[in-house]
């Protein structure tokens, strides 16, 4: 009896480490992969070259690596000769060009009903943006500049932002509705001290055209573009030249659309 008992408090130890051993396994054997386990957050399926994230929690940013989630109120900035591509859980992807940076503002995903809510914000630099379309009538993209806001039900585009902060819109696939981003009336008013002298009418040159600044929406269809001034001056929807078009951040991202699936 004595021997049987040494014998069951010998193996007890045994056992215990065999299943810690079985679990660990388990757990690191057989990952999901970072594309189908993302959430409600972008995961990062290129970068070329270095790009950071930024977030209240890590202000002097981390380098980004493939693989790695960006999720909502984090900033991303692309250094120079750099290149990076998001995927969200729709399948929808964005890329960004070298020195360009974005604020992801709202991202928002429900897997049973595929309804989603993305909303970005491009403070400068390019991004190319290949849409799945939307499927419930409370879903959104938008794309939002300091003076416009693209916004999307399933299209091919890019928005581009200078350093003055005029932008350009071309539309590749689909349609796309560019409007000026709502104006904070209260913040306007209590800035109004006293009155003040302000610039004369003058004549806006074509392609402009003047607009209110109150609101307005264009319309830009497949193969058009716009562009909007820093003062938020809208142009009339242009043809665009396939030729003159056809650069290499154009080139890559058409090659790169190839290969997606939604």
């Amino acid at each position: 009896m004595d021997g049987g008992w040494k014998d069951d408090t010998m193996l007890k130890p045994s056992i215990m480490l065999s299943l810690f051993m079985l679990l660990a396994f388990l757990c690191f054997s057989s990952p999901v992969p970072a594309a189908e386990s993302g959430g409600s957050n972008a995961v990062v399926t290129v970068i070329k070259g270095t790009a950071r994230v930024y977030s209240k929690e890590a202000t002097q940013g981390h380098v980004i690596k493939k693989g790695d989630r960006i999720r909502e109120d984090q900033e991303v900035r692309v250094a120079e000769k750099s290149r990076i591509e998001m995927r969200f859980p729709d399948g929808t992807v964005m890329r960004l060009s070298e020195k360009s940076r974005l604020k992801m503002s709202e991202l928002t995903f429900n897997k049973q009903t595929e309804s989603k809510n993305v909303k970005v914000d491009l403070e400068g630099g390019k991004l190319w943006a290949n849409v799945k379309k939307l499927t419930t009538p409370d879903s959104s993209v938008a794309v939002r500049t300091s003076n416009a806001v693209a916004g999307v039900r399933g299209t091919v585009y890019q928005v581009n932002v200078d350093e003055d902060k005029s932008a350009l819109v071309k539309v590749y696939d689909g349609e796309v509705y560019v409007a000026n981003p709502p104006r904070d009336t209260t913040q306007q008013t209590d800035k109004v001290k006293a009155p003040h002298p302000v610039a004369g009418p003058h004549e806006v040159p074509p392609p402009m055209h003047e607009v209110s600044m109150e609101e307005w929406t264009v319309i830009v269809k497949a193969m058009q573009q716009i562009t909007i001034s820093p003062e938020g001056v809208a142009s009339k929807p242009q043809a665009i030249d396939p030729k003159t078009d056809a650069d290499d951040w154009v080139k890559w991202n058409q090659e790169r659309d190839k290969t997606l699936t939604f």
